[in-house]
C-alpha cells in the first residue's frame, strides 16, 4: 500500500513535471514490429497513457541494427515527448558499426529498466555433453572444434562466445541470421551447441529437443532453476539481455521521475507480468540509476571484446 501511495503521489505532481500537456508522447522502437521490444512497448502504452492522462504512441524506426531509431531518439527535443524502448544493441553498436552518431551515456537519460533476460547455453542432446563441465572439457580436448551458434555477428550470443574464448574455452563461433535459425541448427545437429536468448529456445529445452547446460545471467534463472550459470564454472562471466525506457539527455528531472513512476505502475500490472514470464523475462523496475548501472557495466565489457576480436557488423 505504501509503494502504491508513493507512486500515486509522484503521478499527481503538478503540470511542471508533465510532458507538454495535451500533446502525444511518442515511444520509439528502434526495431521492426513484432519483436519483443515492440510487443512490450505496445503492451505498456495504453496503461502509461491512462496514468499520465496523455496519449503514448509507439513508433517503429528500424534499420542499421537499431541505429536509425536510437539516433532519432538521441536527437529529439528533451521535453518528455519522445521516449525510446531499447536493449543492449545501444551499448554494442557504437563499437560494432562505423560512424555511429550517438553516445549511450552522453545522449540519453535513463528512465527505467523494465526487464532482464538470460541467454541459455544449449547443446545437441545426442552428444555426450550432459552438463556444463562436459561441454567445457570437450571444447578444450576434442580433436575437432566444438561449434557454437549465435543469432548473428555482434549479437549478445556472439559476444558471450568471445568471452568464452577469452576465458580459455576455444569453441568455434557459427553466426546465423536470428535466434530461430541458430536454435534450429542445434535441433537438427547442424551445430553442436548455441548461446541463445531464453525465449527463443525455452520451448525446445522443455520438449527435450535441445539440452540446456548453463545460463549466462549472474544468478540462476527461475525458469530453469536446476541449470547452473556460466559463472559457477567461469567466475565473472555473465551477460544478460535487457529492455528499458530512456529519454533524450537534458530531459528535466521532474519529468523523468513522473515517467519512471508511470512505467513502474504499468509494469506491475498482472497481465504485463504474466506476458514477461511467458517470454522468459525477469521483471525489474526500480529507479533510473538501475538502468544507468546496466549501461555502465556493458560499456565496460563489450567495447574491449569487440575491439579485441575485430568484430564488425554484417
Amino acid at each position: 500500500m505504501r509503494r502504491r501511495a508513493l507512486l500515486l503521489t509522484t503521478l499527481a505532481t503538478p503540470a511542471l513535471a508533465q510532458p507538454a500537456a495535451g500533446r502525444a508522447i511518442r515511444l520509439i522502437v528502434p526495431f521492426a514490429p513484432g519483436g519483443s521490444l515492440d510487443l512490450l512497448g505496445r503492451s505498456l502504452a495504453p496503461r502509461v497513457s491512462a496514468l499520465l492522462g496523455q496519449n503514448l504512441v509507439v513508433e517503429n524506426r528500424s534499420g542499421a541494427g537499431g541505429n536509425i531509431g536510437i539516433e532519432a531518439a538521441a536527437r529529439a527535443a528533451p521535453d518528455g515527448l519522445t521516449l525510446m524502448i531499447c536493449s543492449e544493441p545501444m551499448t554494442i553498436n557504437p563499437s560494432l558499426y562505423p560512424n555511429v552518431r550517438y553516445d549511450p551515456v552522453r545522449d540519453f537519460a535513463p528512465i527505467i529498466l523494465l526487464a532482464r533476460m538470460t541467454q541459455a547455453v544449449i547443446v545437441d542432446p545426442r552428444l555426450p555433453l550432459p552438463d556444463l563441465a562436459s561441454l567445457l572439457s570437450a571444447a578444450r580436448t576434442w580433436r575437432n572444434p566444438v561449434t557454437m551458434a549465435s543469432a548473428g555477428i555482434g549479437s549478445t550470443g556472439h559476444l558471450t562466445v568471445a568471452m568464452l574464448n577469452q576465458a580459455g574455452v576455444p569453441v568455434t563461433h557459427v553466426p546465423y541470421r536470428g535466434g530461430g535459425p541458430s536454435t534450429a541448427a542445434v535441433v537438427s545437429g547442424e551445430c553442436q551447441s548455441a548461446i541463445q536468448s531464453l525465449p527463443s529456445c525455452l520451448s525446445f529445452i522443455r520438449s527435450g529437443a535441445v539440452r540446456a547446460v548453463a545460463v549466462t545471467s549472474a544468478a540462476r534463472s527461475r525458469f530453469l532453476p536446476g541449470i547452473p550459470t556460466l559463472a559457477e564454472q567461469l567466475p565473472g562471466l555473465s551477460v544478460e539481455s535487457w529492455q528499458g525506457i530512456l529519454a533524450p539527455a537534458g530531459t528535466p528531472a521532474p519529468i523523468l521521475a513522473r515517467l519512471n513512476a508511470a512505467f513502474a505502475e504499468a509494469l506491475a500490472a498482472p497481465e504485463i507480468q504474466a506476458s514477461l514470464a511467458r517470454q522468459g523475462f525477469e521483471s525489474t523496475g526500480g529507479a533510473p540509476a538501475v538502468l544507468a548501472a546496466q549501461l555502465a557495466r556493458e560499456l565496460a565489457i563489450f567495447p574491449p571484446i569487440i575491439r579485441a576480436t575485430g568484430m564488425k557488423a554484417e
